[in-house]
């Protein structure tokens, strides 16, 4: 169907949902190949043909294994079909690794089955393989029925479609029966070999669940770290956006009011500045972008230098003039040495340029101010642009995995700004959740107490199987088996003896008739003594041997 679904284009017959990986083509020709194998073994034909096969479905499988493992391309996954649907595949027309892992070991078992390794040794190594394909395909399933992705995919690689779960349910029960059949002896109800592949099975789905609440909870890290970042962003891009509305209005009342004196707009400029802790100064640029009167944060007049204005300056006043709007600068160093930038807000008057309000900025100061430790606690942060980081804030641990890692470009008029954030090793700790190291552990002592339950109640079977055989063989001979009760009249001369119904009998005629017992006839030594006298034979050295040690009553 998966082929005809390929072919025909027929998506539904490919892939369950839109949402979900499509079945791989290669992966329905290894169902064809293991199904047209059980159907040879079935009808006892063609059964050299099953390991030939089962060697190609392994020889897939292997091939695609070591695509993983090695990271190589080695031409396989589209040599049979050229795949056109790619949702959540890694890799076109490649098929998951839990496929591929599932696949070599039918593949395996279906070799072991056409070469007729029946011996104790060949079933239980079916049996061991089928369990793993089954408890594999199980936590697969599961984890589509929970919601638990890291069942049925792992890491970033192709996850296996329900589909194929499904079949390989089937197939690996198959197997399992075929292998049970294979495994019983001298009448027992189950192999001797099953506490392995029960062992085993649960080994694989500890294991294969470890790995899922492994990712699951490292998910569930990213997404923390996630939420916290992009609050972060909106706090930083929120405070921006206030600083430009300020400076913004500051222009509109300018062009408003009119050029205020230097003493009103510094009164001004100091209020605004005292009540902005953030902002170290401000500046009016004139016309010609020379800076002509300073507030600075401590209350003073700052001192006026006729320095230039940088290109990241300028570059900034020219997007001003273009976009009419506050625009600011990219990350500088400032007249004091350190990182720094400036908001530039464009004045006009009677629809002409008349300067800018520029805000001076500490970047670190700024950044230690909108993002105090209440915003994002126990998250290490730095924001940079494009390098080195103008803020660090518990940076001092790196992430223990690079998904923890988020980053967000905070996008402003002007300035682009990247802030990282990954959780610091205290925080980690603190989400971090023993469950997937205890599922493991579980899985193991699980396995061996039902490997040893199962042992031990196949043990007692054989024993209570092996007990009632020889209670029935005794009842049996005691069925066969009559007594003679009460007293038993016998002549003392002949020998006969009497009935119930009075009739007198030889002895061994009674015996006969009342027992199943068989008589045969012999001589006593004594009566043989006789007999060869009365026939003139001398008497057997054995025969005076037996009288003379009075071997008779």
């Amino acid at each position: 169907m998966v082929i005809a679904g390929w072919i025909l284009h027929a998506a539904v017959l490919v892939q369950m949902r839109p949402t979900l990986a499509p079945v791989q083509f290669n992966t329905a020709v290894c169902f064809v190949l293991s199904g047209v194998a059980l159907a040879l073994w079935g009808c006892r034909r063609g059964l050299l043909a099953i390991p030939i096969l089962g060697g190609v479905v392994t020889l897939i499988g292997g091939m695609t294994m070591a695509e993983y493992l090695f990271r190589v391309d080695l031409r396989l996954d589209q040599l049979l079909f050229h795949s056109y649907i790619n949702t959540e595949t890694m890799v076109a027309g490649r098929m998951s690794p839990v496929s591929s892992a599932c696949t070599t070991l039918a593949g395996i078992a279906l070799v072991i089955l056409g070469l007729h390794l029946s011996s104790p040794y060949g079933t239980l190594v079916k049996g061991s393989v089928a369990s793993i394909i089954i408890s594999v395909s199980v936590v697969a399933l599961i984890g589509y029925a929970l919601g638990l992705p890291g069942n049925y995919g792992w890491t970033e690689f192709t996850r296996i479609p329900v589909y194929v779960a499904v079949g390989f349910c089937l197939l690996g029960a198959a197997l399992f029966a075929i292998a049970w059949s294979n495994g019983l002896q001298n009448g027992e109800s189950t192999p001797r070999w099953l506490p392995v592949p029960l062992t085993f099975a649960v080994f694989t789905g500890s294991l294969v669940l470890y790995s899922a609440l492994q990712i699951k909870q490292e998910e569930s890290v990213a997404q923390t770290v996630r939420a916290d970042a992009d609050a972060a962003k909106n706090q930083v891009v929120n405070r921006m956006d206030s600083r430009f509305r300020s400076f913004a209005r500051m222009a509109k009342d300018w062009e408003i009011f009119g050029v205020p004196t230097q003493s009103a707009w510094e009164t001004n400029a100091a209020t605004y500045v005292h009540d902005l802790p953030d902002v170290q100064a401000l500046q009016w640029v004139d016309a010609t972008r020379h800076v002509r009167w300073i507030a600075e944060s401590d209350g003073s007049r700052g001192k006026l230098d006729d320095q230039p204005l940088n290109l990241l300056q300028t570059t900034a006043l020219d997007q001003a003039d273009r976009e009419h709007e506050p625009v600011v600068t990219r990350i500088f160093h400032l007249a004091d040495g350190d990182l720094g930038f400036i908001i530039y807000a464009p004045i006009t008057v009677a629809g002409k340029p008349d300067g800018y309000f520029a805000g001076v900025f500490n970047a670190q100061t700024c950044m230690e101010r909108y993002l105090p430790p209440a915003i994002a606690p126990g998250e290490a942060i730095s924001v940079d642009e494009d390098r080195p980081d103008f803020f660090d804030r518990d940076t001092d641990g790196k992430p223990r995995h690079s998904d923890w890692t988020m980053v967000e470009r905070i996008k402003l008029r002007g300035a682009t700004w990247n802030l990282r954030m990954w959780p610091t090793p205290a925080l980690a700790a603190r989400l971090d959740s023993p469950l997937p190291e205890v599922v493991p552990l579980a899985g193991i002592l699980g396995g061996l107490l039902l490997g040893a339950v199962s042992f031990y109640a196949q043990r007692s079977s054989r024993q209570a199987a092996e007990t009632a055989r020889s209670n029935a063989a005794l009842r049996a001979a005691l069925d066969t088996v009559k007594t003679l009760e009460g007293l038993l009249p016998i002549c003392c001369y002949c020998k006969r003896v009497r009935d119930d119904s009075g009739y007198w009998s030889q002895i061994d005629t009674y015996l006969r008739k009342h027992t199943k017992a068989a008589l045969s006839h012999s001589y006593c030594p004594e009566c043989a003594g006789k007999f060869y006298e009365e026939c003139g034979i001398d008497v057997p050295d054995h025969v005076k041997a037996e009288i003379e040690a009075h071997n008779y009553e």
